[in-house]
C-alpha cells in the first residue's frame, strides 16, 4: 500500500513537472508529443490607409468593426478647388470654335488655290500668285492641326483632373474589416502625419504562426495540407511558408498556414494547434498531446 502512494506522489510531480514545461517551451512539449504544435491566429494582411496629401477630410463612410469589399469608398479628402477645375477643364474640352476657324480656312484657302489652277490653264494665273496660294494652303493645314492638338490636350487635362479627384477618394485595397479609424471628418491628414487614417486587416483567410523545432518542420513544403486545431475546431489549413533558416535565438522554424475564415467566426489573435501526422509506425495516433504521466498509472 505505501508503495503504491509513494508511486502515485512520484506521478503527479512528474505530471506536474511537465506541465510546467508545457507552459514554459510550448515547442518542446509538442515535440514530445511528436503532433501538436502551438501557435496564433494572425490576420492574413494588415493595411494602413494613408495618403501623401496633406489635405482635410471630407468625408468618411467607415467605422471601426466594419466590414469593407475591395474597391470600396472608405473616406474623401476636400476636392472642392479641383471640382471647379474640372468644370473649366471640361468646358474648354467641349469648345470646338478655334477648330472650327481654322477649318474654314483650310477650305478657302484650298477653294482659292483650286481657282488659280483653273486660271492657269487659260493663262490667266501668274506663277507667283500660285506658290502664293500653295503657301497660305500649307499654313491653314497647320494652323489646323495645331487646333485639334490643343484640342486633344484639353481633353487630356480633364482626364489628369478627373485622375487627381480620385486621388482623393480612399477605397479600400481588399475585402476585410476596418480594426481601427484613427481620424474623424475635418481633421487634417497626409503630409508629415505619421498617424493613418485607419487600418484594415484581412481575416478571410487566417495565418496561423507557429515556431516549429529543426526536426519537425522538416519535409514540411508551401501548398501541403494540414490540420489545425482552434479550441475543439478542427480545420484544414494549407502550408504558406516555411522559413528556410532557423531562429538562432529559438532554434525553431516558422511555419505559416493559410487557415480559411469564410464566416469570420475564427477570432484572430487565438491559440491554435499544429496537428501533424505521427512518423510511419508510431503509436497512439489519436493520444491527445497535452495527456500527462498520471494517465499512464503508477511509475514503477
Amino acid at each position: 500500500m505505501r508503495g503504491n502512494l509513494q508511486a502515485f506522489r512520484r506521478a503527479g510531480a512528474l505530471a506536474g513537472l511537465l506541465l510546467l514545461v508545457r507552459l514554459l517551451f510550448p515547442s518542446i512539449g509538442a515535440l514530445a508529443a511528436g503532433t501538436d504544435f502551438e501557435g496564433f491566429l494572425e490576420p492574413n494582411q494588415v493595411v494602413d490607409i494613408s495618403t501623401p496629401f496633406r489635405d482635410r477630410i471630407q468625408a468618411l463612410h467607415v467605422h471601426d468593426g466594419d466590414r469593407v469589399k475591395a474597391g470600396q469608398l472608405l473616406a474623401e479628402l476636400d476636392s472642392r478647388v479641383l471640382e471647379a477645375n474640372l468644370a473649366v477643364a471640361r468646358q474648354a474640352a467641349a469648345s470646338h470654335g478655334q477648330v472650327d476657324a481654322a477649318r474654314a480656312l483650310v477650305a478657302m484657302r484650298k477653294n482659292r488655290l483650286q481657282l488659280l489652277q483653273e486660271l492657269e490653264k487659260s493663262g490667266n494665273a501668274r506663277p507667283r500668285e500660285l506658290a502664293t496660294a500653295r503657301t497660305d494652303l500649307a499654313m491653314a493645314r497647320a494652323r489646323l492641326q495645331g487646333a485639334i492638338e490643343e484640342q486633344r490636350l484639353k481633353k487630356l487635362d480633364v482626364r489628369v483632373i478627373q485622375a487627381r479627384i480620385e486621388e482623393k477618394k480612399l477605397r479600400s485595397p481588399l475585402d476585410g474589416v476596418v480594426e481601427k479609424v484613427y481620424k474623424q471628418q475635418f481633421e487634417l491628414i497626409g503630409g508629415g502625419d505619421a498617424e493613418p487614417l485607419l487600418t484594415l486587416v484581412q481575416l478571410d483567410p487566417l495565418l496561423g504562426r507557429f515556431h516549429l523545432p529543426p526536426a519537425a518542420a522538416q519535409g514540411l513544403r508551401p501548398g501541403q495540407r494540414v490540420r489545425v486545431g482552434i479550441g475543439a475546431t478542427r480545420v484544414e489549413g494549407i502550408i504558406d511558408f516555411v522559413s528556410p533558416v532557423i531562429d538562432a535565438r529559438s532554434g525553431t522554424v516558422t511555419v505559416r498556414v493559410r487557415v480559411p475564415n469564410p464566416g469570420l467566426a475564427l477570432a484572430s489573435g487565438s491559440r491554435c494547434h499544429l496537428i501533424l501526422p505521427l512518423p510511419a509506425g508510431a503509436e497512439n495516433h489519436d493520444r491527445p498531446t497535452d495527456q500527462t504521466a498520471t494517465d499512464q498509472g503508477p511509475v514503477q
